[in-house]
């Protein structure tokens, strides 16, 4: 029996775990991606918020356009790659959280790829319910949400924005945008908004906010590595 060559034996491991290492951890696969990052700006005369009297005798002050008084950001917009390719619907996603709390939907405006499900949940100390209304009849719904009593539903992509509400409180309102595709964002409270990890290539770029219906369309380029900035400003709601 010939004896073993150490030498080539250690070698050949050094090969084996450095051709693990580099299958393992190298990402060269993967093609590069840019992002389309931004603000949404409104600069004309913002309405007094409006006085909603409840039913509990309160009064709930609420304004449509959400403005911040320092950069003019506008929240709740949401911007959407109308012409990115659809991606399989997720499955086992975590839903997406929004609160019944002090007679209120929280967030008011909420986005989610398609699979992703919408907890609705109740920390009031009344019964609420959540009402979805819309032509797409598997977005169709009307259930009752006590306290801490959630309601979970997976809406379908549609064209606009599911129309949330409350058949016991009348005032209560929220939007339900579902995409096809990962690539949409909403602007914060500064009105600035990130869409990461988008394919290289040209696009159409839509800005919309439900509760004005303020709508704007803009063609962007992403490049690999890059960060495509974008602004929108309006003046004025219809």
């Amino acid at each position: 029996m010939r004896p073993l060559n150490w030498f080539r034996v250690l070698l050949l491991l050094v090969g084996c775990v450095g051709g693990l290492a580099l299958s393992g951890g190298s990402r060269s696969d993967e093609a590069p991606t840019g992002a389309i990052t931004g603000v949404v700006r409104f600069t004309g005369p913002v309405p007094r918020p409006r006085a909603i009297p409840t039913t509990d005798g309160g009064v709930i002050q609420h304004s449509d356009l959400v403005v911040d008084t320092k950069t003019k950001g506008l929240r709740h917009v949401v911007a959407v790659l109308q012409d990115a390719p659809a991606q399989p619907k997720l499955k086992n996603a975590k839903p997406v959280i929004v609160d019944q709390r002090d007679m209120l939907f929280l967030p008011r405006v909420v986005a989610v790829q398609h699979g992703q499900p919408v907890r609705f949940e109740n920390n009031d100390l009344c019964n609420h319910s959540v009402q979805a209304n819309s032509r797409v009849p598997a977005n169709q719904l009307n259930s009752i949400a006590g306290p801490n009593q959630p309601v979970e539903h997976t809406f379908e992509p549609q064209k606009g924005p599911v129309q949330i509400g409350c058949a016991l409180h009348g005032w209560m309102r929220a939007w339900v945008y579902v995409v096809p595709h990962p690539w949409f964002a909403i602007t914060d409270v500064q009105g600035q908004f990130r869409i990461a990890a988008v394919p290289p290539g040209k696009y159409q770029l839509t800005f919309s906010h439900p509760d004005t219906n303020l709508r704007e369309t803009r063609t962007v380029e992403v490049r690999a590595g890059k960060d495509t900035e974008v602004e929108v400003e309006w003046r004025k709601t219809e």
